[in-house]
């Protein structure tokens, strides 16, 4: 008896004692520096000094209040910008995804190559895109070839059109991962069913459409849910392309982050992460209760 209890205790336990490596290394390295900067926003915390003072909310009425409008102005464009990429990255992830589901010849060589930007570094990609897309760059004199160079543009410097320029980018850069995505979940849509369509006398489109886009639905929902992640965060290429301008034209959260640690004010820069934190977690879960109950209307 007492054997079959000690049994049935150690069963229980198992799954805590399984997920203990997890949960210790989760809460060392994303828990505790959380936590910390948490409490730095609330200090005069400064890379200049050792010193760690309680000041409340000074840090965040100086983030709302002095510097309320410039954020705001990043904010908005954080979400204009991770709104574009989403659409872009999964709208144009899942055509190709779709396409190059498809057996044809060359398709393993176009698969490479639309993956291989994601292996390219970001610096360097802004670098070249840089010089591309400048008024005197490859893109305008290509234009100015074919006639069409009342189109030429300053992209990159232009403040009406840096933010879809440096978006146009991320999207080129990204979208291969989307698409590795939902091909993996394409290659598990059962045969049987692909199959039963086809008898029934559903076409191509109908079988894409009515089998495949629903069994697929919860990972396209997920490539969307982490590129919108990836967007309210996104940093490097706008950094490396752009730095935020011209002006504040692209100045997004992260880049108004880099430039207040540019100041030394430690909890400052405390105060902002955590604000996008905020922001960023109440969004994710929104978008997460939402794409589950498409997924259930569509399963």
């Amino acid at each position: 008896m007492q054997r079959r209890a000690k049994s049935r205790t150690e069963a229980k336990a198992y799954p805590y004692w399984f997920g203990a490596p997890a949960t210790l290394i989760f809460s060392v390295f994303f828990v505790l520096p959380a936590a910390l900067g948490l409490w730095l926003s609330f200090t005069n915390a400064s890379t200049m000094s050792q010193r760690q003072d309680f000041i409340g909310l000074a840090n965040f009425q100086l983030l709302f209040g002095t510097h309320g409008e410039a954020f705001l102005g990043a904010m908005a464009n954080q979400f204009v910008y991770a709104l574009i990429t989403t659409i872009g990255k999964t709208g144009i992830g899942v055509l190709l995804a779709f396409f190059l589901n498809r057996a044809f010849l060359g398709r393993n060589v176009l698969r490479a190559v639309v993956y291989m930007p994601i292996m390219f570094s970001t610096i360097v990609v802004g670098i070249v895109f840089g010089f591309i897309l400048s008024y005197e760059g490859l893109l305008n004199s290509f234009l100015r070839n074919i006639g069409l160079g009342f189109i030429a543009q300053d992209w990159l410097g232009d403040f009406d059109l840096a933010l879809f320029s440096v978006t146009a980018i991320d999207i080129w850069m990204g979208v291969g991962w989307t698409v590795v995505l939902v091909l993996a979940a394409l290659q598990g849509v059962p045969a049987e069913l692909l199959e039963s369509a086809e008898v029934d006398g559903a076409g191509r489109f109908k079988r894409a459409i009515h089998v495949s886009l629903p069994t697929v639905a919860p990972t396209i929902s997920l490539a969307a849910l982490l590129t919108l992640i990836s967007g309210l965060k996104s940093f490097e290429i706008i950094y490396a392309t752009t730095g935020g301008g011209p002006g504040n034209a692209t100045e997004v959260m992260t880049t108004f982050l880099a430039k207040a640690l540019g100041t030394t004010n430690l909890g400052y820069a405390s105060a902002i992460s955590f604000v996008q934190f905020a922001i960023i977690t109440i969004i994710a879960m929104i978008i997460h209760l939402i794409s589950r109950r498409i997924e259930a209307r569509m399963s």
